[in-house]
């Protein structure tokens, strides 16, 4: 039988203490239920005109043609904006 340290124990326990807490206090703070991407918005005329935005460089923004959205994000072109993604909630 293997003898376990005295001074290991608390330690583990108030880690496990820690870790728990955080984890329960990100749940309460519902910080996992949205996204923020930063960066500039890049995209050529013909993928502008199409509706294909770059932000940043790793994400891509796809939005319907001739909408007002797509009208913001080419008077936005060449300027560091922040994109965020929220969920809705159930919808009624």
């Amino acid at each position: 039988m293997v003898a376990v340290n005295s001074t290991v124990r608390p330690f583990f326990l108030a880690w496990l203490t820690l870790a728990l807490l955080l984890f329960a206090l990100g749940r309460l703070t519902r910080a996992g239920d949205e996204l923020a991407i930063a960066g500039f918005v890049t995209a050529t005329e013909q993928e502008a005109s199409e509706g294909y935005f770059a932000v940043g460089g790793d994400t891509m923004v796809v939005v319907k043609q001739g909408s007002s959205l797509q009208r913001w994000f080419q008077l936005h072109s060449g300027q560091r904006i922040r994109v965020t993604l929220e969920s809705a909630g159930p919808e009624n």
